[in-house]
C-alpha cells in the first residue's frame, strides 16, 4: 500500500491477535484518535 498512498501510515500493536479492538481497546483507540486528529486538522 505504501506504493500507492502518499501519506500512508502503519502502526503495529505488539502482542495482539486478529481482534485488535477487543484485545487492546485502549491502544487501538489512542492510535485511531491521534490519526483522526492529525488528518482532520490538515483539512480544517
Amino acid at each position: 500500500m505504501e506504493d500507492f498512498i502518499d501519506d500512508f501510515e502503519k502502526y503495529t500493536v505488539v502482542d495482539c491477535g486478529h481482534w485488535t479492538q477487543q484485545e487492546k481497546p485502549e491502544e487501538t483507540n489512542r492510535v485511531l484518535i491521534d490519526w483522526l486528529r492529525r488528518k482532520i486538522a490538515k483539512t480544517a
